[in-house]
């Protein structure tokens, strides 16, 4: 069953990879940026399903955690594109936010956990799990204010075109993350958990920064 599992894990992360790749670099809001889009959103859950039979199959609580981080930032990506293209003001309600709500209790578990871990066994390590931790709990803790603010919700909001190029960069890295430490092995191996991060995190803000100019759009929430 694992083995099955893992074939059909690798071959929707080939297709997450790819698809995700094509949505990066096509022309926003053309067809093929809308059906790579797609694929890509369909993937990432299929990863997300997998890797979390997997690693509950065979406990690794680190790629636990970066199943649960990529499907998080999938969910929150396409709830942004979902919530630009509204053509009617909506009032977001308690089934709207319980996802964002488990994501932000979820991010504090992962920082937490490693440094209880360490003092408790007065070993010291590279807290992967908390740098996780502090991403998702920075961004969970956003899209619970934006929920929790009506006016965000009024038709074509672009802000929401923001959430969806953080988000879904977000998920990319942490498949690539993922795909590199089941495809690589070096020593320290903390190198490959944070290399994707430190390299695509400022990449998204670039770009995140240039749609803000190119839109005009107001940052506060």
């Amino acid at each position: 069953m694992y083995k099955t599992l893992l074939v059909i894990h690798i071959l929707i992360g080939i297709a997450a990879l790819s698809s995700g790749a094509f949505a990066i670099f096509s022309k926003k809001g053309g067809k093929l940026h809308t059906q790579s889009g797609k694929i890509y959103y369909t993937s990432m859950f299929g990863i997300g399903i997998s890797a979390l039979c997997m690693t509950l199959m065979k406990w690794n609580p680190f790629l636990l955690a970066i199943a649960i981080f990529s499907t998080y930032l999938t969910y929150s990506g396409k709830k942004s594109i979902d919530n630009w293209r509204l053509k009617h003001a909506y009032v977001p309600g308690i089934k709207d936010k319980i996802p964002f709500y488990i994501a932000f209790i979820t991010s504090i578990v992962m920082i937490l956990w490693p440094i209880t871990i360490m003092m408790s066994e007065h070993k010291y390590f590279v807290p992967i799990l908390s740098v996780f931790g502090l991403i998702m709990f920075s961004l969970s803790r956003r899209d619970i204010q934006m929920y929790n603010n009506a006016d965000n919700f009024l038709p074509r909001n672009k802000k929401w075109l923001l959430r969806h190029i953080g988000s879904m960069g977000g998920a990319y890295i942490a498949t690539c993350t993922a795909f590199l430490l089941n495809n690589i092995h070096i020593d320290p191996p903390w190198i490959l958990w944070l290399l994707p991060t430190a390299i695509g995190a400022p990449i998204i803000t670039l770009a995140i920064i240039k749609w803000i100019k190119k839109l005009k759009i107001s940052t506060d929430i």
